[in-house]
């Protein structure tokens, strides 16, 4: 119960007051004139010391409600004290988990430690500057500082802290500062993070030492906008560097018009009592985003259940200025259009590195070495893959970046190595995110004077039409018996094949796998005879033992298509289920001797 004469002369020394009604729980005072801004507060300040405080209502007429400040809910400390436990928590599982797999660390304790000194500190260390922000804004417009309520969450940790449903701003102005200083202070303190993790971070080749648990990264738009020529979006950062990310991502989350968040004190201060339709506009935001990100759902629920109408000024006689308004707006509409990203980050199973099926063919002399282009995708350019090549040596030769990956050229060293036939190297490459490798042949090849194709020695040049059949005819001029591999590589698809004993083959244009033995006895020769399917370029090495080898090109003009596909009598029906497909790579000029 508050004291009625008190009271009433404290009002009256501020106010014209015109008639006073006493409830049980309130006085109310209707007054002539609403004085200026500062009347309220210094209204406030002196009954603030005999346990009252009040709030204005401008219907039907201007009026002062003075309430005992004991019906105002207290703080419940508890709570908060929970939800801050369990964030500190969520943030330390998350850092120590990603420390691990980033360095590959089993030491149960050593990530622990680190997770907590570079990942659930510096985030929980963000959140505390944007309370600092908060503080500052408060303590101007003298109003007290409660303290927020942090949302603990899988994933990233947390997503940031709603403020208390029990703060008393004083008017629209307050509210306006306090949400921008936060914000403001937030995603400040997040940048300053995100360049002092890559600052520290070693410009070192990546080590398969280092994986990131995550292999996808939905970065805010503060990257590529602001940040793009320091650190690309498609970066794998280290701990610290992603606690300044997760810093900005929870500050985007608050800077959304609902309830009781930053955001929501901003656009409360600016449209007043019209902003309850914003927060429901915001809460479908954040229920729409939690189909993308679930986790998101825990910041909707938690904004629904403390209000979502959010917080209002005590004093709404009098609005801010028009300035003040469109700066708030301004920052806070940036800090949500770069840096709200619904889908913060995911796992996939898609591989981020590309190899092309290719195999390469070696002139007789091996004067040069074999070039390999491989494509990596979401890295930054302080970070480079580490490659390994099995067996023999090799150089990255150079890289092309683009905004979205990175073409690395690795050049095989083969120069003066005395490989022959056909050699296979395994290539390997470790991204930190996956690890990839692949068998790339090459076929070293030199030239049987005792193997001629269609009667000439050297490279056969023919041109020939689709769905029309073609001879081959290989000859062994030698005493012994040849026993040579047919190896097709071919830019389409639908090539078959019938050996001169009428025995049909289908061809597997896979390079790595021969289609077996061609045997031909000394003096004697083996017709071949193809039919392809479809246009292109084909390339048919006949190799025997040691690399000597015999090539025919074959340009395969287009031809329409005839009413039977198969010649009769020659071929069956070929069925288009989709053939191998083999690019070859022209790194040096074909059997050049």
């Amino acid at each position: 119960m508050i004291e009625s004469s008190t009271i009433d002369g404290i009002v009256k020394k501020y106010y014209d007051v015109s008639e006073v009604e006493n409830t049980r729980y309130s006085m109310v005072f209707h007054i002539q004139g609403r004085g200026d801004e500062k009347t309220f507060g210094y209204l406030l300040d002196e009954l603030a010391p005999v346990g009252a405080t009040a709030f204005t209502n401008d219907f039907p007429d201007s009026q002062i409600i003075v309430i005992n400040n004991g019906n105002v809910s207290r703080e419940r400390r508890g709570l908060k004290t929970l939800m801050l436990f369990l964030s500190m928590a969520a943030l330390i599982y998350t850092g120590s988990v990603y420390y691990s797999s980033y360095y590959s660390s089993d030491l149960i304790y050593r990530n622990i430690i680190y997770g907590t000194l570079f990942y659930a500190i510096p985030v929980i260390s963000i959140l505390l500057f944007r309370e600092a922000g908060k503080y500052i804004a408060l303590r101007k417009n003298h109003i007290k500082y409660n303290f927020p309520i942090f949302v603990p969450s899988p994933g990233l940790g947390t997503l940031g802290t709603i403020n208390s449903n029990k703060n008393q701003f004083r008017d629209s102005k307050s509210m306006i500062e306090a949400g921008t200083f936060s914000l403001f202070f937030g995603f400040l303190a997040s940048i300053l993070l995100i360049i002092a993790g890559a600052a520290i971070m070693p410009y070192v080749n990546y080590s398969s030492a280092i994986h990131s648990p995550i292999s996808v990264l939905n970065f805010p738009l503060v990257f590529p906008v602001a940040l793009d020529h320091l650190f690309p979006a498609y970066i794998i950062p280290d701990p610290l560097e992603l606690a300044g990310y997760v810093g900005i991502i929870t500050t985007a989350l608050n800077s959304m018009p609902v309830g009781f968040m930053d955001g929501g004190l901003v656009f409360s201060g600016i449209l007043g009592k019209q902003f309850k339709y914003a927060s429901y506009a915001g809460i479908a935001i954040l229920l729409a985003a939690s189909i993308l990100y679930p986790y998101i759902l825990i910041l909707a629920v938690l904004s629904i259940l403390l209000g979502i109408k959010g917080a209002l000024p005590m004093n709404n006689f009098f609005k801010p200025r028009a300035s003040v308004k469109w700066l708030a707006l301004v920052i806070v509409v940036i800090v949500i259009i770069l840096g709200f990203a619904p889908l913060p980050l995911h796992n996939t199973d898609s591989n981020n590195v590309a190899i092309p099926d290719s195999c390469y063919i070696m002139q007789q002399n091996n004067t040069g070495n074999v070039s390999v282009n491989i494509t990596v995708q979401n890295h930054g350019v302080n970070i480079s893959p580490l490659f390994s090549v099995t067996p023999g040596n090799f150089t990255v030769k150079g890289f092309t970046q683009n905004k979205a990956d990175t073409i690395y050229t690795l050049e095989l060293i083969t120069y003066n190595h005395n490989y022959s036939g056909r050699k296979n190297f395994t290539i390997t490459v470790d991204t930190g995110m996956s690890s990839v490798n692949k068998t790339v042949s090459v076929y070293f090849l030199k030239p049987d004077s005792n193997m001629h194709i269609n009667k000439t020695m050297g490279p056969e040049n023919l041109t020939v039409k689709e769905y029309k059949p073609f001879n081959i005819t290989i000859f062994n001029n030698s005493n012994s018996t040849l026993n040579a591999q047919i190896i097709p590589i071919f830019n389409s698809t639908g090539l078959y094949m019938s050996l001169q004993n009428n025995l049909n083959a289908e061809i597997n244009l896979n390079p790595h796998i021969p289609l077996g033995i061609l045997q031909i006895y000394g003096g004697q020769n083996q017709t071949l005879t193809l039919v392809s399917y479809d246009p292109g370029n084909l390339k048919l090495i006949i190799m025997g033992q040691g690399g000597q080898a015999a090539i025919v090109n074959i340009h395969i003009l287009p031809e329409p298509r005839p009413r039977t596909v198969s010649p009769p009598g020659i071929f069956p029906t070929i069925n288009y289920t989709g053939y191998y497909e083999m690019q070859l790579g022209t790194i040096h000029p074909f059997y050049n001797f």
